[in-house]
């Protein structure tokens, strides 16, 4: 078996034949969406409200475009199509019952029940479960993707909501079926609030909280078939990319703006597309937070990059703005980030260009200052000092078939249930200690990796010789696959656990981004790079942490690109006593 870079080695040498095949079947699954029209469609907003007790998961009738009709799709809520946008306080715990009232499935012929998991009654009775992203929670409410419920059942969500004001989001967790389920609807917004951030605005920041001028964004891309439904490979591959995009459930809108300040709360909630958005008019995006909640201060970009499952909280000043003027929210990060595909073929057909525009209202200007410090309560970040009790490599690769189709994403080289039923094959950190994270990722495209329960802090990033580290890793291999029916047979090219990266690596770490640098549960990971991460598994871990829970029990981590994390780029941990 064969590895991705190994593969694209052998295409360039070899010539365009070799690769032409993976790059025709990769154009026959990309159907094109019928032609619409950009920036015709208003954009839905979901102002904040306080969670529900009950809240029912279920179908409705939704339409991404005027264009396109109306068609089956998943909400929660009562929304046809995503969830609302949820707030409460640091500390005010909230108790959710979700009944699972789905019927058939809107994307049924793109069921595989080949994906572990999956099963047909998936077609018309489908699972789902529910992970709040972000959140420091107890492990029955976490959305553990085997603790799925059917139609006609219900769960009960404990969330306790002792963090800091954070970005939060929350989406459907079902083994195999994540990126059927989130491409359904299975997805909303969650915000924490506290002193730096109360409902309602009027903290010390000065920046807006809630409506008008407080707007979550909800990044996904799409594609349609020729009747307007959802289109979707009916078998699983690697990586999908639609050619459509969508933003809070509508295709390429307009967002009318007053001359004012705005704050934009974004998640990237797109299956494989990483987002790299700047403004058409040149004006820099202000980032005051992350995944965990507010940086240290603000960071001036003129480009933004999220890769799935990120998230970022972002201030836009339209006072400067003229009535009538029109800002495009574009985006020019290449598909597969960071490079797209081999040079055989069109650069530009997984490419998406535009997001949505901004059309700037009459009407005078109202500037409102930047704030200079964004934590007046909250304590300073500061690069956790306490040592970690240990370290682990952890590396993100992938198994291929004798045709160099790609049969599994991996991390590790170990299997979802092989590492579920083996305790010894799973990471098992104790509460209340620090560890140091390295991912290594052995492949030519980049991998959003996150974590459950709690957050981190990026230490450093780094190149690796990939090659050298791949062979002397696969010189640990075979090892025996500890399940049956394992995809590529009952062996993985690789030992376990994985070899420690030092001997390999290249050049001088990295500190991290300026925008990186604050509380994070969702990061890119390079290709060929070691990302070093300091994780607190507990709230007593060490100084400072942004929550104040310590949890025992079992978690998941896993990268976010949706279709990795369904075959089988997810593993559980257990965090012991």
């Amino acid at each position: 078996m064969l590895t991705r870079k190994q593969f694209l080695t052998m295409s360039a040498g070899l010539g365009v034949g070799i690769l032409l095949p993976e790059v025709l079947k990769a154009k026959r699954t990309y159907a094109a969406s019928p032609r619409l029209s950009k920036f015709t469609e208003s954009l839905p907003i979901f102002y904040p409200i306080s969670p529900p007790s009950t809240l029912d998961i279920a179908p409705g009738k939704h339409s991404f475009h005027s264009s396109l009709g109306s068609f089956t799709t998943w909400g929660y809520g009562g929304l046809s199509y995503l969830g609302p946008t949820f707030e409460v306080t640091r500390g005010t715990p909230v108790r959710i019952r979700a009944f699972n009232k789905l019927g058939t499935h809107p994307l049924a012929g793109s069921v595989d029940t080949s994906l572990h998991g999956v099963n047909a009654s998936d077609i018309t009775n489908p699972r789902t479960v529910i992970h709040l992203h972000g959140s420091n929670t107890e492990p029955d409410s976490d959305g553990y993707p085997e603790d799925t419920y059917l139609p006609g059942q219900s769960n009960v969500y404990n969330y306790n909501n002792n963090q800091e004001a954070g970005t939060l989001w929350y989406h459907d967790h079902s083994l195999g079926m994540t990126a059927l389920n989130l491409q359904a609807g299975l997805a909303g917004m969650y915000l924490i609030r506290d002193e730096d951030d109360p409902i309602g605005g009027n903290g010390p920041l000065g920046i807006p909280a809630g409506a008008p001028y407080e707007v979550p964004l909800i990044l996904q891309d799409h594609s349609f078939k020729s009747d307007g439904s959802m289109s979707f490979p009916a078998k699983w591959d690697h990586e999908f990319y639609g050619d459509v995009a969508v933003v809070n459930g509508k295709a390429w809108p307009n967002l009318n703006v007053d001359r004012t300040l705005y704050r934009f709360r974004i998640v990237n909630a797109s299956n494989s597309r990483f987002f790299r958005l700047k403004l058409s008019s040149n004006q820099q995006l202000i980032q005051i937070g992350c995944d965990g909640g507010f940086l240290n201060a603000p960071v001036y970009l003129s480009k933004l990059l999220l890769g799935p499952g990120e998230r970022a909280d972002v201030l836009i000043d339209f006072s400067t703005s003229l009535p009538g003027d029109k800002i495009v929210l574009q985006n020019d990060a290449a598909a597969p980030y960071p490079k797209g595909l081999a040079t055989v073929i069109d650069q530009g057909y997984f490419r998406m260009p535009e997001i949505m525009q901004f059309t700037v209202s009459r009407g005078a200007a109202v500037p409102k200052a930047i704030p200079i410090r964004l934590r007046v309560n909250n304590p300073l970040i500061t690069k956790i000092a306490t040592k970690p009790v240990r370290q682990r490599n952890l590396v993100l690769t992938d198994i291929l078939n004798s045709n160099f189709q790609v049969l599994a994403m991996m991390l590790n080289a170990v299997y979802w249930h092989e590492a579920a039923n083996h305790p010894e094959l799973r990471e098992q950190p104790k509460v209340d200690t620090v560890e140091q994270w390295n991912f290594i990722n052995l492949q030519p495209f980049a991998h959003t990796m996150h974590l459950h329960l709690v957050p981190f802090q990026i230490l450093n990033r780094q190149s690796i010789n990939d090659t050298a580290y791949s062979a002397a890793y696969r010189a640990t291999g075979p090892r025996k696959v500890l399940m049956h029916h394992a995809p590529g047979g009952d062996t993985v090219p690789y030992g376990y656990p994985p070899l420690d990266s030092t001997p390999y690596l290249k050049g001088l770490p990295k500190p991290p981004a300026a925008n990186e640098a604050g509380w994070k549960d969702t990061v890119v990971v390079n290709p060929f790079e070691v990302v070093r991460l300091i994780v607190p598994f507990g709230a007593k871990a060490t100084a400072n942490l942004p929550f104040g829970n310590s949890f025992t029990g079992r978690f998941v981590w896993h990268c976010h690109m949706l279709n990795h994390e369904d075959n089988d780029m997810m593993l559980p941990f257990d965090v012991l006593p």
